[in-house]
């Protein structure tokens, strides 16, 4: 069936809030400003280290545009792994390293391009135009000051310029495409064995000296970061709506006030013939489809035999009832303006082709009594109290959260409202209200922090906001050794027992060359026999894959690699035959070609651009501190 339901989009003010903060680019979507200060370093690059609050802020970010990006969807503790945490560190690694790659050529942005980025940002526009006071205004919103979000915005630039550069530098001829399309269908014949990690790790022993030794050489990484507690009072309009009192007449009237609401929309159902031809075919299949209907042929006969839509003409071209703004925008004001029950259409066309309409059935809209709209009823006329009250008493919050700006105990009296208290967070954020970015910068706010003082109104909706107050602030600290000690102890032994499975992986791979049958070096579930795979294949770990697939060609016998897979097993891969994919049709469509060529190039685009930085990471001094993620 074609798409014929219009798509509206979720969460825009969402994005646009997140547009405040961070300027989106191709590749950059977090933003690496420093929210304070912090003395736990979470990477150093060449040097340059990665402080945990630009780590946090960077989370942070990612999570607050998949949140508007996801809507209800939303999983908040999908976005607290440990992979999605690694991948965003290594956001900031790519982006830093881009950055040191720029000025190393003597790549610069200049003020005038960091000006009309800014101008042409549609946030920091009104009526179209750059209006300086909203730009100030969103920043000092955001916790920016224009000096600091300038400095970030063209660090950003660089990084994403270079990047630019040499995604364009890429150039795929028509040529190479009959030579791509058989290396993409290529089928290796593969097998493989696996040297496991926990045979290693169950026989290795770390001692008390060498846990000591390394956390006195890495004292710097075991620090806990500072934490803040804070009472709040919230005021929201659900709470509200929860309260408000009410009773029959007061309901009644409110039906009779609003019994516009409480009537359906009419819908109209239609059929449609779906043409996908050029206009000239369209006009003239159009005029057969109109006289074979003014000589008695039905409808649904007809959209059966002509209509290109598979999905409705199995059914007579039946696309079923729709309200006004549910159907295709180009159909709209012929199907509810200018249509009667039985009418056909002139052509009409959009994206998908051009139609044909057949209106089947206008249904009117249907009205609710009271007693069938009564819950329904309740739920808005509470909604409408709450949101009265929220704007009244939202005010009264502000001024006397100002006026009494030591504590929230006068405030919390006078609304009626329960001071609660937080659970400890950090600067990267927790649970609850701690999750909100907005909540995070005022806790740590010289305000909050340092003065004591009531938070300003924090508005997290249109219908919550809170104030808030610092309760207890604890400082970061050194981590006894007592507490880590295991930890430590755990990544020793792993890092030991990958090394030992390396090296027992690489003899393997010595013996096999020599001759030796694989089935007699590897444990009785550890060699998996030869099987024919394709890059598209499920079955085979898709890290096997791809050494399989970047090993040479076996000529005169087997070709034998290795790796160590994320999970810390040594993995010894045999490729023993190399079978050549087809090459492209010479009648495949170009429309088609087209599209693969274009595709194409974006892939081999981002690889030469995943190719610069895996080169950059290489030739880098490149420390990471995985305890703090």
């Amino acid at each position: 069936m074609l798409n014929f339901i219009r798509v509206h989009a979720q969460g825009w003010v969402a994005w646009f809030i997140v547009g405040l903060i961070s300027i989106p680019f191709a590749l950059w979507g977090v933003n690496s400003y420093l929210t304070g200060p912090s003395s736990v370093v979470i990477a150093k690059i060449n040097g340059e280290e990665v402080p945990q609050a630009e780590y946090q802020q960077a989370l942070q970010q990612y999570r607050d545009q998949m949140r508007a990006r996801l809507g209800e969807k939303f999983d908040p503790e999908v976005f607290d792994r440990f992979e999605i945490k690694q991948a965003v560190l290594n956001g900031i690694v790519d982006k830093k390293l881009l950055r040191m790659a720029s000025h190393d050529i003597g790549q610069q942005v200049s003020d005038k391009s960091i000006l009309n980025n800014i101008r042409s940002t549609p946030a920091f526009q009104k009526d179209g135009q750059f209006d300086s006071d909203t730009y100030n205004r969103l920043l000092a919103r955001s916790g920016l000051t224009p000096s600091r979000f300038e400095a970030q915005l063209r660090s950003d630039m660089l990084s994403q310029e270079i990047s630019s550069n040499i995604q364009q530098s890429e150039v795929l001829g028509n040529y190479l495409l009959n030579d791509i399309s058989r290396l993409e269908n290529q089928v290796r014949e593969v097998a493989y064995g696996v040297v496991y990690i926990k045979d290693k790790a169950d026989s290795i022993t770390i001692n008390d000296i060498a846990v000591r030794d390394y956390y006195e050489k890495h004292a710097a990484s075991y620090l806990a970061p500072e934490q803040m507690v804070v009472d709040y009072i919230e005021l929201s309009v659900d709470d509200l709506s929860d309260a408000i009192e009410f009773d029959e007449e007061k309901l009644k009237q409110f039906y009779a006030d609003n019994e516009s609401q409480f009537i359906g929309p009419e819908q109209r159902q239609i059929s449609h013939i779906l043409l996908e031809q050029d206009e000239k075919q369209a006009l003239e299949s159009y005029s057969v489809i109109k006289a074979s209907i003014e000589a008695g042929d039905s409808f649904a006969d007809l959209a059966s035999k002509y209509s290109q839509d598979p999905g409705s003409s199995m059914n007579g071209g039946d696309l079923g009832l729709f309200q006004r703004k549910d159907i295709e925008p180009a159909f709209e004001k012929s199907v509810f303006d200018d249509m009667s029950e039985g009418d056909i259409s002139e052509l009409i066309k959009t994206e998908f082709g051009y139609h044909i309409i057949l209106l089947t059935k206008i249904q009117a809209g249907e009205g609710q009594s009271y007693a069938e709209a009564k819950q329904d009823i309740e739920k808005m006329y509470k909604q409408q109290q709450a949101e009265e009250l929220f704007y009244e008493k939202a005010q009264l919050l502000a001024d006397l959260s100002y006026e009494n700006p030591d504590d929230l105990q006068i405030a919390s009296e006078e609304l009626g409202l329960e001071i609660k208290t937080s659970p400890s967070f950090a600067r990267g954020g927790g649970s609850g209200i701690a999750s909100e970015r907005k909540v995070i910068t005022a806790a740590f706010s010289e305000d909050v922090l340092v003065n004591d003082l009531n938070s300003s109104v924090i508005e997290l909706s249109k219908t919550r906001m809170l104030v808030l107050h610092k309760n207890k602030y604890t400082q970061s600290s050194q981590l006894p050794f007592e507490s880590v000690a295991p930890s430590i102890r755990e990544q020793l032994r792993y890092e030991l027992a990958r090394e030992e499975a390396k090296e027992q992986g690489l003899a393997i791979i010595e013996k096999l060359k020599a001759g030796e049958t694989a089935s007699n070096l590897f444990k009785e579930d550890g060699w998996q026999s030869e099987q024919l795979v394709n890059r598209a294949n499920t079955v085979v770990n898709r890290q096997i894959l791809r050494q399989a697939f970047s090993t040479p060609r076996p000529d005169k016998s087997n070709q034998y690699s290795g790796f160590i897979a994320e999970n810390g097993n040594y993995i010894v891969v045999q490729v023993s035959a190399v079978l050549e994919g087809d090459s492209i049709p010479e009648d495949y469509p170009q429309k088609e070609k087209d599209k693969l060529q274009a595709y194409l190039m974006s892939t081999y685009s981002d690889s030469e651009l995943r190719a610069f930085i895996a080169g950059l990471k290489e030739s880098a001094e490149i420390e990471v501190y995985e305890q703090f993620l």
